[in-house]
């Protein structure tokens, strides 16, 4: 009974974190493992992103801060503007990171950490 139960636990886990059998398709492994909503809809890439710049890659980074910085409610267009750069530096902040306003690697992995849960019981700040 135990052995079923394990196995039933670590399939469950598997299929809740996407990690399952036929899911596949992300271009990285940053984007394989998190598995979120904002990633799902705008796009996997993770390029370095800042001020002044526009697209899919954007609106990833401001669904993201959305779903993990209380009231911070961007609009999801792609362009990142002043209220973006805002919002980055303050996550940046609260996540323990250099605060310079830029989307490099180590603030994308954050974000995705932070962004996973559609819930607004898991806030970094």
């Amino acid at each position: 009974m135990r052995v079923r139960l394990a196995a039933a636990a670590t399939t469950g886990l598997l299929l809740i974190t996407g990690l399952g059998i036929g899911v596949g398709g992300a271009t990285s492994a940053s984007a394989l493992s998190r598995g979120n909503y904002c990633g799902g809809v705008y796009t996997f890439d993770e390029p370095e992103v800042s001020y002044g710049d526009r697209g899919t890659a954007v609106k990833a980074v401001q669904c993201a801060l959305n779903r993990s910085v209380r009231n911070v409610n961007l609009a999801e267009d792609g362009a990142f503007g002043q209220l973006t750069y805002n919002a980055v530096v303050k996550f940046q902040g609260c996540a323990g990171l250099a605060q310079d306003g830029i989307v490099g690697p180590k603030t994308w992995k954050e974000l995705d950490n932070w962004s996973t849960w559609d819930t607004s019981g898991f806030w970094i700040c």
